[in-house]
């Protein structure tokens, strides 16, 4: 008698153990995979430091707008919409293998050489822009500015 209770009852532990780890890697939680993915491959360090160039900071004496500008501009905002991207175009086991990529050594070697190079790379564009304007001006060419509406 102990021995078939102890037997159901260690049965129903391990099914009940299997569906909650089958649970949380479920693709219903996606989004939640997402968000970690995003999370190991610093997305959110490139955000801030767009928001920083862009000189979009939150202000700090007007509590309505810094309510606006959390709703609209935070981490947790942003990493949300690109949740939502990212769902529209990643199936859920390529989510899966990209985490398992960028938690690998050559996915962290990655993402520390592209936190590297992006910087160099806006710098020599800057560069090449400004080269392009001067140049151009030198010869007397007018470089079409885009309207904005």
């Amino acid at each position: 008698m102990y021995y078939t209770r102890s037997t159901t009852f260690i049965i129903a532990l391990l099914f009940t153990v299997t569906f909650i780890q089958g649970n949380s890697i479920h693709p219903n939680n996606i989004k939640e995979h997402i968000k970690h993915l995003l999370n190991i491959s610093g997305v959110e360090n490139e955000y801030a430091r767009f928001l920083s160039y862009l000189k979009i900071h939150p202000p700090k004496e007007n509590i309505k707008l810094n309510a606006l500008y959390d709703e609209l501009f935070s981490s947790k905002s942003y990493i949300s919409d690109l949740a939502e991207a990212y769902a529209k175009y990643y199936t859920f086991d390529e989510i899966m293998e990209l985490i398992k990529f960028y938690s690998s050594p050559l996915g962290v070697k990655t993402i520390q050489f592209n936190q590297v190079l992006n910087p160099q790379m806006e710098d020599l564009m800057l560069t090449k822009i400004s080269d392009y304007i001067f140049t151009a001006a030198e010869h007397g060419l007018t470089i079409p500015i885009p309207e904005f509406h």
